[in-house]
């Protein structure tokens, strides 16, 4: 385990980030969303990461290194290094299973890597479809859902990894995968073979498929989260740019916005009622859960390529791992919200 180190105050933010304000009659529209909390080195060279995870009991932060093939863990309470897992060909999801203390990683080309999430240790590697992506829990069912992104299908695998894999196809393609503790399914971003994307909800016993949702408009349907209030889904539309938010019962209506360049993964304050959309672009949008539709709340380039986004919902701070930082080596940067900063 490395030492703590603790978050060094970062000067001149506006002069490096760029976020020079205008005039004070037009400062709070021109004002980004988010501030500096710090920068902290993360380890390994400066390529590619990708999705994360926050373990709220531990105090951890899991981010997949997809192109350095490991898994790094950090304390949301100083920004520290606590571990890599390394020899995990390119991570991409990861979730946290708080019930079961484990931590489920997706691996390419078919492998979902089973992690104590106590002891930080690998506890077993066992199959999924190919090019596995994003990864959720059914907590009640101890059921992990895996999206088998080119095999256009969800894999279920039963008692906490353990048990036997049942895979269902719905489309050309999925995306990421998300569980539905109010309905009791899974839903998943799906390009069609013909015709709209879709988010489907699958049983996860049975691997039944349930509720088919167009997306008319939202092309490249991949990065998924769903409202708080359990009544509509957010889903990044990587080909079209846009944010969609689909209603998820009665006449599944659609709104659409724009979103940077290529949106990626989504993550949520639910206290805040804030919807953090980040893109390839660099550059992040921020939506106002608390409203009907899609209500922006700014925009800000975090940085090149943050196209991951993690929130931790003690303390309110936004984790995006770049590849190449401001020396060029890879960094863990640590915001905040403007409004919420001392």
């Amino acid at each position: 385990m490395a030492p703590p180190t603790k978050w060094q105050p970062f000067l001149a933010l506006a002069l490096l980030l760029g976020f020079c304000r205008g005039p004070a009659s037009s400062a709070a529209a021109t004002a980004p969303p988010l501030v500096l909390v710090a920068d902290v080195a993360l380890p390994g060279r400066a390529v590619r990461f990708d999705y994360q995870d926050v373990d709220s009991k531990n105090k951890r932060l899991f981010i997949t290194h997809m192109n350095d093939a490991s898994l790094v863990v950090m304390s949301t309470l100083d920004g520290s290094l606590l571990k890599v897992l390394g020899n995990i060909p390119m991570p991409r999801g990861v979730v946290v299973a708080e019930s079961v203390k484990r931590v489920f990683v997706t691996s390419t080309p078919g492998k979902l890597v089973i992690i104590d999430s106590e002891t930080l240790s690998e506890l077993g590697r066992v199959a999924t479809g190919s090019s596995p992506d994003g990864v959720a829990w059914d907590p009640k069912e101890r059921v992990v859902g895996v999206s088998d992104q080119t095999d256009g299908a969800l894999s279920l695998i039963a008692d906490a990894g353990a048990g036997a894999r049942k895979q269902v196809t719905l489309g050309s393609e999925t995306g990421n995968v998300v569980f539905d503790a109010a309905r009791g399914v899974f839903w998943i971003t799906v390009v069609a073979a013909a015709g709209p994307n879709l988010l489907i909800s699958v049983e996860p016993v049975t691997a039944t498929p349930r509720a088919k949702i167009p997306l008319p408009g939202c092309g490249g349907a991949h990065g998924l989260r769903l409202h708080p209030d359990g009544k509509s889904a957010l889903v990044a539309c990587e080909e079209s740019s846009k944010l969609a938010r689909v209603e998820l019962d009665g006449a599944h209506r659609l709104a659409l916005a724009p979103s940077g360049a290529d949106p990626d993964v989504l993550a949520i304050d639910a206290d805040l009622g804030w919807l953090y959309v980040a893109a390839e672009s660099g550059d992040l949008r921020v939506f106002d859960l608390r409203k009907p539709g899609l209500v922006s709340m700014g925009q800000q380039h975090v940085g090149a390529a943050s196209h991951s986004v993690a929130v931790d919902p003690t303390t309110h701070h936004v984790f995006f791992p770049l590849a190449v930082g401001p020396h060029g080596t890879p960094v863990l940067r640590i915001m905040r919200p403007a409004a919420t900063a001392p």
